[in-house]
This record gives C-alpha cells, structure tokens and sequence, in this order.
C-alpha cells in the first residue's frame, strides 16, 4: 500500500469536495475527542460483524435432522444425523465442525451457555442472487436490485456519520470503526466518504502512517485555498494518529490475551482482542471470511473435509476464542457480534456435489448479551418457493435495528434514518444497561382487546415512572405500520385507543428508552 492510498483508506471522511468550501478555515476550531463523547454514547458496548463471502449454505450449517425432505433433496450432501451434533434434546444440530475439535466445544458450549443466538430464515423480499449486488444490499440495508439504483453507502456507515455532527470540528482520537483487510467495504462507507479504516498489519500499518503529520500549522485564512488545504492538513495528522494509537493498542495487548487462537478467521479475532485488551476505544471491529459458494465439490464423502466444513471450522474457531478469551479477560460483556451472509443456497444439491445460490438462510449472533437460543420456525423444505428456495422468515434489517437500538440506544428515527423505514427490533439482544428488576413498563399489565378485532383496538398498560413512550405497530415482516403516539407519559394506568385498516397479523410495541414490550394481535376485516 502506498502513502497516498494508506492516507486515503484511513480518513475519516475522505471527500474533501463534500465539505462546503470555506467549513475549515481556523484553526482553533480543530480538536480530537474521545470516541464515545464524539458520537454521544454514555458506554463501551462493542459491535463484531463477520462477513460470510459467497453465500453460506445454512441447511449444511444447522441442520434439518429430523427431516427426511433434507435428505431426498441431498442425497449426497445431506449431514447423517448420527454425524451432527444434536444439542441437548432439541431438533437444533449442528455440523460437526462448528463443534468438534473446537475451543470449548465451539457453538455446542456457546448455546449451552446462553451465548449464541440462531436465527431461521434470515433474508429479504424479492432476493437477488447475485453475489454483489446481494452482497450490497444487506451491507447498505436498502433493498433494491435495480440496476439504476446506486448502493454506495453501508448501513453502518451511514450510522456513524449520522453520529459524528460535528466533524470536521470535532474528529475521535481513536477510529470508530476498523475493517481488519485490506480495503474498506461499502458497509463502512457513507455520503461523507469512509467511517473506519482497514489494516491487516498493525505494524506495517504505522510504517506507513508514521511521519505524515505536516510541519505546516493550520491556516486562519479564509479562502477556498486555506479550506482545502486545512482539510488534507488535517486528514494526514488523523491518518498518523490512527496508526499510533492502533500499533500502541496492539502492543499493549497482545501479553493479555489468555487463549491461543489458532490460525485463519481466529488470527483476525485475535487481532481485535489484542486492540481491545490494549486499550483502543474502537467500537465496530469487520471480518470477512470468502469462499462460501460451494457450486461443486462442497465438501466431501467424509462429511468432515472439504470447502465448506473448513469454513464453518474457521467461523466457530474464531468467535469461541474469541468470546472466551472476553470472558477471561474481563470484558465479554462489552461485546456482541453478528454473522453475516448475501444469501443462502438451494435446499436441493446440484450435479456437482454442491449447491447453487439460494434465498434465505440462518444467521448467528453470539455474546453474553445475546438472548441464546432458536428465533423463527424449523425450516419448511415442502414449502419452497417459485424458485425453490427457503422462504423468507425475517427481513434481515430487524437484526440490524437490534443492534442499533437495543445495543447502541439509537432511536426510533435514527432507525428511520438510517434504513428509510423504521424497523421492529427481532428482540435477540439483552439491553445491558437495562435492570431487569426494574422495569418502567410492567409487562403483566399490558393488554390489547378484543383480539381477535375488527379494526377497533384498545391497548392498556402500567408505567412505573414518568418515561418517554413510543407506541407503534408493526407487521410480521417487522416493519412498521402504524405510529400510534410518541411522548412522555406520567406513571400510572393507561388506556389507548386505535384503528387498523386491512385485516392482518401485527405486533403492538410499547417501548421506552429503557425497555421495549410486543404484543401480537389479529385483525379480521
């Protein structure tokens, strides 16, 4: 990597013709700030997102056991459930490389703990089985395949850059996001140019950064001229900061760490618990493991080797080291993290021992603060759709909007913002802030009647204490249908009283910043 690319890859915003033309041009108006004070965020919460490249191939991943629809659709492919580990008594078996052989007993221990999230049938509407264009939507969180519609902002981008009012006058002291790799994907991107900053070297990546900063001090000019250069003035001591901070993180935390990580996927993880252990305030660490589409010779007779036992091998190596090296040195609570993929496969093998691009799949979210256990019904292989693929249980934003509000504290709006519609939360983080023992809505005391209705609804519930209340409703897709009232309420009993329009499935939501109550409820028009 050149000066001149590392300079670019680690800005902040890299787009000086964003910028209005005269917005940097005193000095005094520049400062570093720490990371949680720049995005007005009161906790250390940390987000892990792993990219699974290719499309993985879920009913391989969790496996249908139990069903002999799986194995006509694959005859050779199909995981024999005497080789999958079944957990417990429950129809939930894994594959035995996310199990056998691994730290911990990899996801068996994790699910046994309460650690580990399994969501069914994680997708989109209308999905697009191109890798790329799938791989852009679920990284920007819009949903369109037209061709006419550019992605190129990622969801999380456009959070971070949501969150920073004030750059360029104010700019974190540590980076907020890192991509360990060798580019910055779109998922860190926004319309005010680059959110993070992508390495896979902490030492090469100093090498580069260091000596950039400019001998020259800041103009107090007020030119276009005095503006531009200021920007790049900047931008050169923030990339030459970065790269400090980072190696200095790193260098101090890798004699914390208390469990040997094995090699692929595992070393990125290592790299993050070291910048953790060292100190870095960063807050969204990006992994992305490549080769999930498995067209041919996706694994082989054996069951335990080939392309894709090897990859799940890496993902549950890497995230049970991870998590347990968290635990031993003190801070797993600070962490949760999700899995990622465009797509699926098809339930039916090809010709090629492998299977071609599917619909929807199953995702994992890990971390003490994950709600552990199984979201979505078992998957429905007699009931494929027109292109015979799984059927979509969950839009895969309801997974992102969790993340956002339940683990970040965002807002409704910033929801809203971020994605263009607000979302229901799927409900698969635990709050962390949140005292169980103390809740402002006190959910024994929530009632929607009649139920079924025909469109006349009332919903009573109990406030312990005065709160800033939104009441809304939303479809089984999660999103949302209806605002029914936003404000803050006094404590006590309240009775509200609403209409739906079109017959249907919904959930009522009563949420406060602290605490968020669903109710499903019918209506027959």
């Amino acid at each position: 990597m050149k000066r001149r690319t590392f300079v670019k890859n680690t800005a902040a915003v890299t787009a000086a013709s964003i910028l209005a033309p005269n917005v940097l041009t005193s000095k005094s108006l520049f400062e570093f700030k720490p990371v949680d004070k720049i995005m007005g965020l009161d906790d250390d919460n940390i987000v892990i997102i792993v990219e699974l490249f290719g499309g993985n191939d879920g009913l391989n991943s969790v496996i249908p056991a139990y069903d002999d629809t799986y194995y006509n659709l694959r005859p050779n492919l199909g995981i024999p459930s005497n080789i999958a580990k079944r957990f417990e008594t429950t129809d939930i078996y894994f594959h035995p490389l996310l199990v056998q052989g691994i730290h911990n007993d990899g996801f068996m221990r994790l699910m046994a703990d309460g650690r580990l999230a399994i969501i069914q049938g994680i997708g989109y509407e209308n999905p697009n089985l191109s890798h790329f264009r799938s791989e852009d939507i679920i990284l920007s969180g819009i949903n369109s395949s037209d061709p006419k519609v550019k992605l190129l902002e990622g969801w999380l981008g456009r959070y971070i850059a949501m969150k920073l009012t004030n750059f360029p006058f104010e700019i974190p002291e540590h980076p907020i996001a890192i991509e360990i790799g060798g580019t910055l994907s779109m998922l860190l991107k926004s319309n005010k140019g680059d959110m993070g900053i992508a390495f896979t070297d902490p030492q090469k990546f100093y090498e580069l950064g260091t000596g950039l900063t400019p001998e020259e001090e800041l103009s107090t000019g007020n030119t276009v001229f005095d503006s531009e250069f200021n920007f790049v003035n900047i931008i050169a001591r923030q990339s030459e900061k970065y790269s400090s901070e980072v190696l200095k993180a790193y260098n101090d935390g890798k004699s914390k760490l208390k469990v040997k990580y094995s090699n692929g996927l595992a070393k990125s993880f290592e790299m993050i618990s070291s910048l953790i252990a060292g100190g870095l305030k960063t807050k969204f660490f990006f992994v992305k493991l490549s080769n999930f589409d498995s067209h041919a010779q996706q694994q082989n007779a054996d069951y335990y080797t080939g392309q894709h036992p090897t990859l799940l091998w890496n993902v549950a190596s890497g995230i049970s080291e991870f998590l347990d090296d968290a635990v031993q040195q003190g801070w797993a609570d600070r962490v949760v993290g999700m899995t990622i993929s465009e797509f699926g496969r098809r339930p039916s093998e090809n010709g090629s021992r492998g299977t071609d691009h599917g619909a929807a799949s199953v995702q994992f979210v890990f971390g003490n603060y994950a709600k552990g256990g199984y979201f979505g019904n078992k998957p429905n292989l007699n009931d494929l759709d027109e292109a015979g693929n799984q059927k979509m249980q969950y839009d895969y934003r309801r997974v992102y909007t969790d993340f956002l509000q339940t683990w970040l504290g965002a807002s409704s709006e910033e929801v809203k913002n971020v994605f263009g519609i607000e979302f229901l939360p799927l409900g698969v983080l635990k709050k962390r802030q949140l005292s169980v023992e103390n809740p402002i809505v006190v959910n024994d005391n929530v009632f929607v009647y009649p139920n079924p209705s025909f469109g006349e609804i009332t919903v009573n519930f109990e406030l312990k204490s005065l709160s800033d209340v939104d009441i809304s409703v939303f479809n089984l897709l999660g999103r949302i249908e209806k605002k029914i009232s936003k404000g803050w309420l006094d404590a006590g009993y309240h009775k509200i009283k609403f209409r739906m329009e079109k017959s249907g499935s919904y959930f009522i939501s009563i949420s406060t910043p602290e605490q968020r109550i669903t109710k499903e409820f019918t209506v027959l028009r």
